[in-house]
């Protein structure tokens, strides 16, 4: 798993901790050190007697399974998408896109490699090695999958494999 993580600076920090809810602060900015995938995330939440949306940025795969798998009546992910470095996505520039699958795999140092197919059909590997490809991966795993499938709360389901 990765440790790049998304950075504050208390400059930019909007209001004291708390403002915003019980533990909560808000930033005008953030950023990151390296040029690594990170996840974009729309989640419906119950709050009393209706759902309210809210856009969260997820750093890496284990938070992302973790809050897949902690959807219930209450918490609905709508929508995830991938944003890939130019690097991994084979592009001039960052892209966004809507994620169809994740999985984790190793390469033949033992080394966690990540899968991720977008909405377009692209593949996209998170390593630096030129020649290591989806087939040459051991233990493929799948951790996440979109579903078409609507839900009571006008959303798609998720389905995420701990």
């Amino acid at each position: 798993m990765r440790s790049t993580m998304f950075r504050i600076s208390t400059q930019d920090q909007a209001g004291p901790v708390g403002m915003f809810g019980d533990g909560l602060a808000h930033f005008h900015a953030v950023s990151r050190s390296l040029a690594t995938h990170w996840y974009h995330v729309n989640v419906k939440h119950r709050l009393e007697d209706r759902f309210v949306a809210s856009e969260g940025m997820i750093n890496d795969e284990a938070r992302l399974v973790e809050l897949l798998v902690s959807q219930d009546e209450s918490l609905v992910v709508q929508e995830v998408q991938a944003v890939t470095p130019c690097w991994m996505n084979k592009d001039d520039s960052w892209k966004m896109e809507k994620l169809t699958s994740l999985s984790m795999g190793f390469d033949r140092a033992g080394v966690p490699v990540c899968v991720l197919e977008v909405e377009s059909g692209a593949v996209y590997l998170d390593t630096h090695e030129p020649d290591l490809t989806v087939g040459s991966l051991i233990g493929v795993k799948e951790l996440y999958r979109r579903r078409a499938t609507k839900s009571s709360a006008g959303t798609e389901h998720r389905s995420a494999h701990a």
